[in-house]
């Protein structure tokens, strides 16, 4: 290695708790535990090809070629005293230490090594408990997705010497006590109705009617810009499609959504030139607020959103702090055809079919092609894999390892992406069913944006599985305040009503999702389901004739119609159901998932355990009607079996209250 070199290492800094007293008041004593620790460590260090650099009196500081080694080091050496310290009988004995790892750039000059990183690993050692283990954001990024333990989040905090604010998480080893859950994040003070605002889907003026997924696009994108602002909140776009080409009028609208400001617009497109107007208009009086025009290259569209989302602040009064203004002022892409790609992949997504959801991730990895640094379609692309997963199109775990890896660069690219930190709590929790780390995902997104209702969604999820059923119901109301006239969060507000024995709320809400989305699947079973336990048999079968039909007979919505057949006492039709879900399963994929619901209902226990556990194994669980035992379960919740099924996920059976199921 040449004088001066730089070069990327994991860097760990170790250091034993208490020796400098213990030094100060038995030095004998004092140098046998050095000795011992270091009798203990090195061999580690060498069996992980960990270079030592160095020693600091009783602190190691050691180079590592990956983050991963370095951690897989840090836990050997924290198992080794942990067994070691059990048997001294004199606990002035034990060996007790800290461990920081950061991953970064170091310098190599006379046999050491210099840098931030350096500095970063020995001021973050301190940080850790007795025995424990301390990581930087940029190890994190490296090992989330490798290791099964969990890696908490602590405050962020600022290092001596260090210029800029470092995110630390605490890694929690497997014999140490699991930590309780944190209380969630603080929510922001409620806004004055003006600075609730809707931006209707702005409308096409060009000749071209493909030129709609750039103009649709646009409207998303100032959606997003203006949901940085913390001052403002912002309707989702799946509640203000509903407006596109409405005869509404804008008070009425205002109305409906319940927001004090709309914005409005039109989008003209000519080859790579654009004409873009804008107008904001009172909600209630409906007066023009302001207007304005702008006549620019496409390549400039991101200009023409930041000084939109100025003028609009500015008019409500609205503060932009100075983190706020760089997110709106950050161009996602410094490619234009880059930026239409991803354009193209958000507008077919959000039309949820699997040809769609293929489209979609076709376009976001076309878009990555020509910028390799383009976060957002990193994003998308990791949206459009986890829904072709949770809606039984693609093989969960094919799905969800394209996703991870689509998480994970999105996060290094833009660690402050709301969407990304959405995407990996939903991965967290359905994947690897590590529930407290999603629920740090989800209040980081909130935190991030507080108008983004996808979020407050999952959260109330999260925390349905926790038994806060409260806090729950108090996410989701928050959601649709966000998103009031989204179709998914509308059903499975519904299916948490059910369960909280507010049955009129629930089909109040139902009827409400399917005004707003008429070939909304997920009402018509979860309806279906709560009607035929009830044995009203019309209104059962109706629900589920009209889920057959826009599903075009999915093996999904015919398992959920061989429960309802055994609900309403049809036997035989639930069995010959469950015959055909099993011969299709030899030739094409069924989700043992939905075999098991039919199982269970038929009273088939040893099936259905035999089921369960291979969903869980293939990842095609629905982890939150597991967790709190959905209605369909009612036959097999009482078997010990079910209990051992829970613990292979890390929940209780002790729930208070079941959980909403998922709708995606």
């Amino acid at each position: 290695m040449s004088v001066g070199e730089r070069k990327l290492a994991a860097i760990m800094f170790t250091d034993i708790v208490g020796y400098t007293a213990l030094m100060q008041n038995d030095e004998a004593r004092a140098m046998v535990i050095l000795n011992k620790h270091n009798e203990l460590l090195r061999p580690i260090f060498l069996r992980h090809q960990g270079k030592e650099i160095k020693t600091i009196g009783d602190a190691f500081l050691l180079e590592f070629g990956s983050a991963l080694q370095a951690l897989e080091t840090a836990v050997e050496v924290q198992e080794t005293l942990l067994n070691y310290n059990k048997g001294c009988a004199d606990e002035r004995d034990r060996v007790k230490v800290r461990i920081g790892i950061h991953l970064g750039d170091v310098i190599y000059q006379d046999g050491d090594v210099f840098g931030d990183s350096v500095n970063i690993a020995s001021r973050i050692q301190p940080l850790a408990d007795p025995g424990g283990i301390c990581v930087t954001a940029s190890v994190y990024d490296q090992v989330w997705n490798k290791m099964s333990f969990e890696m908490l989040k602590a405050e962020r905090v600022r290092l001596k010497n260090v210029t800029y604010p470092v995110d630390v998480y605490h890694v929690v080893l497997p014999w140490e006590p699991r930590p309780k859950v944190e209380a969630p994040v603080q929510e922001p003070e409620a806004v004055p109705l003006a600075r609730r605002l809707a931006i209707l889907p702005f409308v096409n003026l060009s000749q071209d009617p493909e030129d709609d997924y750039f103009v649709d696009g646009m409207t998303d994108e100032l959606i997003t810009t203006l949901s940085n602002v913390k001052d403002l909140r912002v309707i989702a776009r799946s509640s203000t499609i509903k407006y596109k080409e409405t005869t509404k009028g804008i008070s009425e609208i205002a109305g409906e959504l319940k927001v004090g400001t709309i914005i409005e617009g039109t989008i003209r497109k000519l080859g790579t030139k654009i004409r873009v107007t804008v107008q904001m208009v009172d909600g209630k009086s409906e007066e023009h607020l302001f207007a304005t025009s702008y006549d620019r290259d496409l390549q400039d569209i991101f200009a023409v959103q930041t000084d939109v989302a100025k003028r609009v602040s500015r008019v409500l009064k609205a503060k932009i702090r100075s983190i706020e203004k760089a997110r709106i002022q950050k161009m996602p892409t410094l490619s234009s055809e880059a930026y239409n790609l991803y354009l193209r992949g958000r507008f077919v997504l959000n039309k949820r079919r699997k040809e769609s959801m293929e489209a979609a991730a076709k376009f976001f990895q076309e878009a990555i092609d020509l910028d390799a640094r383009f976060a957002r379609a990193y994003a998308g692309l990791a949206d459009a894999f986890l829904l072709l997963g949770s809606y039984g199109y693609l093989e969960g775990r094919q799905a969800y390892g394209k996703a991870r890896e689509s998480i994970s660069k999105a996060l290094e690219l833009d660690r402050d992406l709301a969407e990304a930190h959405v995407s990996l709590g939903f991965l967290l929790e359905t994947y690897y069913y590590d529930f407290p780390a999603a629920r740090k995902e989800f209040e980081s997104a909130i935190s991030l944006n507080p108008s983004y209702a996808q979020a407050r969604h999952w959260f109330g999820l999260n925390l349905a599985i926790f038994g806060e059923m409260d806090e729950a119901a108090a996410q989701m109301e928050k959601a649709l305040e966000e998103d009031p006239l989204s179709p998914q969060i509308a059903t499975v507000m519904g299916a948490l009503y059910i369960y909280l024995g507010r049955d009129d709320d629930a089909l109040r809400q139902w009827g409400k999702a399917l005004l707003s989305d008429p070939d909304n699947v997920p009402v018509y079973l979860n309806r279906a389901v709560f009607h035929a336990k009830a044995g009203r048999r019309e209104l059962a079968m109706a629900d589920m004739k009209k889920a057959i039909e826009l599903t075009g007979g999915a093996s999904v919505a015919k398992c959920i119609l061989g429960f309802v057949y055994a609900a309403l006492g049809e036997r035989a039709e639930a069995e010959r159901l469950l015959n055909e879900m099993v011969s299709l399963s030899e030739n094409e994929y069924v989700s043992p998932w939905y075999l098991a619901i039919i199982q269970a209902s038929l009273g088939n226990k040893d099936e259905f355990f035999r089921l369960a556990e291979k969903a869980i194994e293939d990842r095609s669980a629905e982890i939150e009607s597991l967790a709190n035992p959905d209605a369909t379960f009612e036959s097999v919740t009482s078997d010990p079996r079910y209990g051992e099924i829970l613990k292979k996920i890390g929940i209780a059976l002790n729930h208070p209250y079941a959980a909403a199921p998922r709708a995606s």
